[in-house]
C-alpha cells in the first residue's frame, strides 16, 4: 500500500510539473459552471423543492434539509449517494449481508429496505420488489446537478418508503451545461476500475443529455468466520474468504422539450457476490448474481404565467433478476447435502406509477397543493426457478440430487396486481400569519389493496387485503430574527409491506407471513435552529424524537422470514457547521442518538429498552476543501463511537437456522464493537484547460474498523482497508 501511494504521488507530481510548463492559464476564468465560484452564502441560497414541492431556500423549508452541489461531489471525490450520506449528520455506514446500508438516527437497516425515498427530478425510482433506494455505487452521480437530502419522514407528500429520509437527485440540463462533454476514469487497487462519461446537446427548443457509468472491483475480501458452525481439520471454527466481486453499469438519457416536457430513460445493471452467504454460510463456489432495471419516465409541466401550476407524470419500471445461489457447500450437515444446495431464479416484475398534481399560489404567497398518485405492481411468474433441494418438503435433496422446478417466487400474488392509491394536500400560509411566521399543514392518505392466493389452503382460495394509512404533518418556520430561522415540525409516516415481504414462497431467499405482516409506522417530532453567523459561517442544530413501530426485517431465527421485529423510540441531537473563506471551505457535524424505549416482537431477541444497540450513539464528520491555482485538495474524516450488543448476541448462544451448534461468541468477537475513524484524501492538479489528474485515497490510515453484525453470530463486518485510485477527468 505504501509503495503504491508513493508511486502514485510521484507520478502525479511529475505529470503536473510537465503540465505546468505546457499550460500557464489554468487559473483564468474559462466560463465554467458558476458553482465553482459560489460563496458559502450563495450555496446556502440554492433553492430546494423536495420539502414542499415548490422552490424555497433551505432555511425556509419545513424540513431538516441539506443541499449538496455537483462541485462539492467533485471536490470530495464522492462517487455514490452512500458516500454523500455518510458525511451528513444523522446518517452513517452500515452493512447487511453483502449490501452497504444507511442506518439513520440510531435505527439500523436491513438488506431489503433502507427506508429512504429516492427521487429523480421529483419522481420516485425506488426498487419495485423490495422498496429500497439503490444508494450504493451502482447508482452513479455523473448526471446529478445537486442532491437535496431530507432527514426524517416525508410520507405526507410522498407516501410509502419516505420514512427515514428523502434524497432527491436534480439532474443536469443541457441548457445549463457550459461544457458539453465529460469523461472521468479511475483505476486503483483491488482491481478497481471506473469510467463515467456524459455528452449533451442543446438545440433551439430541444435539449438532450446522455450519461454512462461502468465500474468493477474485487471488493472487500477477507478471512472471516461465518454462521455455519463448521470446523476445519484441526477442529477450529471454519474461516473462509468473503467473496465481494462487484460490477455495474448505468446508462441514462434525458430529453427536454422547451421547459414543459422532461423524458428520461435509465438502464441499470449490476452483479455481486453474497459475502458471508445468504444463510451465513460462506459459499464454496462462485455464484452468478445479476440484476437489472429499466425505468422510463415522462413529466409534463405546462409553463404559463397563471398562478395555477399543473404536473402530469408517469414512470414505468421493470426489474429483472437472474440469481444462481449457493446456500450450502458440498457435504453440509454431515453430508446430508452431498452436492450442497443450489437455487436458480430468473424472474422479473413491473410497476407503473402515475401522478396528477395541481398547485396554486395566492396573492399573499399562500400556496395550495393537491395531488393524486397511483402505482400498480404486477408479477406474472418466473422464467426459471430450480433447486436440487425440496424447499417445500423436508428440505432433503430431490431424487438423484437433480435440479427440479420450484413454484413461483412470489406465488401468493401471481397475476394479482398490487394497487396503491395516494391522495395528498398541503397548505402553506405564506404571509397570512405575517412575514415572520410560515405554517405548513399537509396530509396524505394511502391505500395499498390487492388480492392474493392463499397457497397454504386446498384449492388456493383468493383472499382480499388492504393497508390504509393517513400521514399528516405540521411545521412552523420563524424567520423574525435576522440571519436566524427556527423550525418546529411534527409528522407521521408509514411504509407498507413490499411485494417481496408479503409474497415470498418456494425459496430460501424469502419467507412471508402475508396474513399477519403489519405496515411500519413512524412518528417524529423535531426542532431546528439555522443561524447564518456571517457570510462565511453557518451553524445548524436540531433535536428529534422518533417512534418507529413494527420495523420489518429478515428474522435470523425463522429462515429469512420477513416479519415485524421491533418497535423502538429514539431521541437525539444533530449539529452542523459549514464554513467558507475564499478558496477554503469545509464542514463538520456531530450526531448523538439514544434509545428511550423498545418492544421486541421476536421472542428470540432480547430487549434493550434503554440502551442503543447495533448502532453507535455518536457519529462525527469533518471535511475541508482547498483550491490553489491549478491545485485542488480535500480531506474528510468519519468517526463512529462504540457499538453495544444485545444480551442475546453475547456469551454462549446457539447459532441460528438450525445448525445445531452452540458457541461462546465472546471467543470470536468482542462484547462491543470498538470505535473507529477513517480518513479520506483527494488531490487533483489541472494539466491543461479542462483536464485534470488526481489521486483519491479512502481510509488512508488503514483503520481496522468493523460494523456490527446483528444476531448470534461469531463475526462482524470488516470495513474495507486503504484503497488508492488514480483518476483522470476531462471536460470540453
Amino acid at each position: 500500500m505504501k509503495k503504491l501511494l508513493s508511486v502514485c504521488i510521484s507520478s502525479i507530481l511529475c505529470v503536473c510539473s510537465t503540465g505546468a510548463q505546457a499550460y500557464d492559464e489554468a487559473t483564468k476564468d474559462d466560463g465554467g459552471d458558476d458553482l465553482l465560484s459560489m460563496s458559502l452564502e450563495d450555496l446556502l441560497n440554492i433553492e430546494v423543492a423536495a420539502a414542499s414541492k415548490f422552490s424555497q431556500k433551505p432555511r425556509e423549508a419545513p424540513a431538516v434539509i441539506s443541499v449538496i452541489t455537483k462541485q462539492q461531489v467533485e471536490d470530495y471525490g464522492w462517487l455514490s449517494i452512500n458516500e454523500v450520506l455518510y458525511s451528513q449528520p444523522g446518517f452513517g455506514p452500515g452493512k447487511d449481508f453483502e449490501r452497504n446500508t444507511v442506518p439513520t438516527r440510531g435505527f439500523s437497516d436491513s438488506w431489503s429496505n433502507n427506508h429512504i425515498l429516492h427521487l429523480v427530478d421529483g419522481l420516485p425510482i425506488n426498487d419495485n420488489q423490495y422498496g429500497g433506494a439503490y444508494t450504493s455505487e451502482i447508482t452513479p452521480l455523473i448526471f446529478t446537478e445537486s442532491l437535496e437530502i431530507i432527514r426524517g419522514p416525508g410520507s405526507a407528500l410522498y407516501g410509502s418508503n419516505a420514512t427515514n429520509g428523502v434524497v432527491q437527485m436534480n439532474t443536469v440540463s443541457a441548457k445549463n451545461l457550459s461544457k458539453k462533454a465529460y469523461v472521468r476514469s479511475y483505476v486503483g487497487e483491488d482491481n478497481t476500475k471506473r469510467v463515467d462519461t456524459m455528452v449533451a446537446h442543446q438545440g433551439e427548443n430541444i435539449g438532450a443529455v446522455f450519461a454512462y457509468s461502468w465500474n468493477e472491483t474485487n471488493g472487500n475480501e477477507y478471512k472471516s468466520h461465518d454462521g455455519s458452525g463448521r470446523v476445519d481439520a484441526n477442529n477450529n471454527l471454519f474461516e473462509g474468504t468473503t467473496n465481494d466481486n462487484r460490477d455495474s453499469s448505468y446508462a441514462w438519457a434525458k430529453l427536454e422539450v422547451g421547459d414543459s416536457v422532461n423524458v428520461q430513460f435509465h438502464h441499470q445493471q449490476w452483479s455481486f457476490d453474497t459475502g458471508h452467504g445468504w444463510l451465513w454460510w460462506i459459499p464454496d463456489f462462485k455464484e452468478d448474481m445479476h440484476e437489472s432495471r429499466d425505468i422510463l419516465s415522462i413529466k409534463y409541466q405546462p409553463q404559463s404565467d397563471s398562478k395555477l401550476q399543473k404536473e402530469f407524470s408517469a414512470r414505468y419500471q421493470k426489474h429483472n433478476i437472474d440469481w444462481n445461489m449457493r446456500f450450502y457447500p458440498t457435504g453440509a450437515f454431515e453430508d446430508f447435502y452431498p452436492s450442497g444446495m443450489w437455487e436458480l431464479l430468473s424472474t422479473d416484475t413491473e410497476d407503473l406509477f402515475l401522478r396528477t398534481q395541481f398547485s396554486y399560489q395566492a396573492d399573499n404567497k399562500q400556496t395550495y397543493l393537491l395531488g393524486v398518485e397511483a402505482d400498480v405492481f404486477l408479477y406474472g411468474g418466473d422464467k426459471e426457478h430450480f433447486s436440487n433441494i425440496d424447499v417445500d418438503g423436508d428440505f432433503s435433496p430431490f431424487p438423484g440430487d437433480i435440479n427440479t422446478r420450484l413454484g413461483p417466487w412470489l406465488d401468493y400474488i401471481v397475476n394479482k396486481p398490487l394497487v396503491n392509491i395516494g391522495i395528498y394536500g398541503q397548505w402553506t400560509t405564506g404571509e397570512l400569519l405575517g412575514k415572520d411566521w410560515v405554517m405548513t399543514l399537509g396530509t396524505r392518505w394511502d391505500q395499498l389493496s390487492f388480492d392474493y392466493h392463499d397457497i397454504n389452503l386446498p384449492n388456493r382460495p383468493t383472499v382480499s387485503k388492504n393497508f390504509s394509512k393517513i400521514s399528516p404533518r405540521l411545521a412552523f418556520v420563524y424567520t423574525g430574527i435576522e440571519d436566524v430561522s427556527v423550525k418546529l415540525m411534527a409528522g407521521k409516516a408509514f411504509r407498507a409491506p413490499t411485494p417481496t415481504e408479503l409474497a415470498g414462497a418456494h425459496t430460501f431467499t424469502l419467507a412471508s407471513n402475508i396474513a399477519e405482516l403489519q405496515p411500519e409506522l413512524i412518528t417524529t417530532f423535531e426542532a431546528m435552529v439555522d443561524w447564518t453567523i456571517n457570510k462565511n459561517v453557518t451553524l445548524r442544530g436540531n433535536i428529534f424524537q422518533t417512534e418507529f413501530e413494527n420495523q420489518i426485517a429478515f428474522s435470523t431465527q425463522n429462515n429469512n422470514l420477513s416479519t415485524n421485529v421491533f418497535s423502538q423510540t429514539s431521541q437525539g441531537i444533530e449539529l452542523e457547521l459549514l464554513f467558507g473563506y475564499g478558496q477554503l471551505s469545509g464542514f463538520t457535524n456531530f450526531s448523538y442518538a439514544k434509545r428511550t424505549d423498545e418492544k421486541v416482537l421476536d421472542n428470540t431477541i432480547s430487549q434493550s429498552p434503554n440502551d442503543l444497540v447495533n448502532e453507535p450513539d455518536i457519529k462525527l464528520n469533518a471535511g475541508v476543501n482547498y483550491r490553489y491555482g491549478k491545485w485542488q485538495t480535500s480531506a474528510s474524516i468519519h468517526y463512529q463511537g462504540k457499538v453495544n450488543r444485545r444480551l442475546s448476541e453475547v456469551g454462549s448462544q446457539e447459532l441460528p437456522l438450525g445448525v445445531g451448534v452452540t458457541l461462546n461468541l465472546n471467543d470470536y468477537r468482542s462484547q462491543s464493537v470498538s470505535s473507529w475513524t477513517e480518513l479520506n484524501l483527494k488531490l487533483e492538479r489541472e494539466l491543461v484547460k479542462g483536464t485534470a489528474l488526481g489521486l483519491k485515497v479512502t481510509n488512508a490510515l488503514g483503520s481496522n474498523g468493523k460494523l456490527a453484525k446483528s444476531g448470534p453470530f461469531p463475526f462482524d463486518y470488516q470495513r474495507p482497508g486503504s484503497l488508492a485510485q488514480i483518476f483522470v477527468r476531462s471536460e470540453f
